[in-house]
């Protein structure tokens, strides 16, 4: 029986961090996006970001948090 050498992709090097900034979207108001998206995926994870958001009086950032 013959057999067929396997041959394996070339590892690729891993990618770093992009030059490009990331788009800002603080002012993004997520309760109209939940009400307004028909995206299954997106509806969704709107959905489960709201269960888990606090009130402005549960939320709390501590110095430890920071980069």
């Amino acid at each position: 029986m013959a057999t067929t050498p396997r041959t394996e992709p070339a590892a690729a090097a891993p990618s770093g961090p992009s030059a490009e900034p990331l788009p800002d979207f603080a002012g993004v108001d997520v309760g109209v996006l939940a009400a307004r998206t028909d995206h299954a995926v997106l509806g969704e994870v709107v959905a489960r970001l709201l269960r888990h958001w606090p009130s402005a009086d549960d939320a709390v950032a501590y110095y430890e948090d920071g980069a």
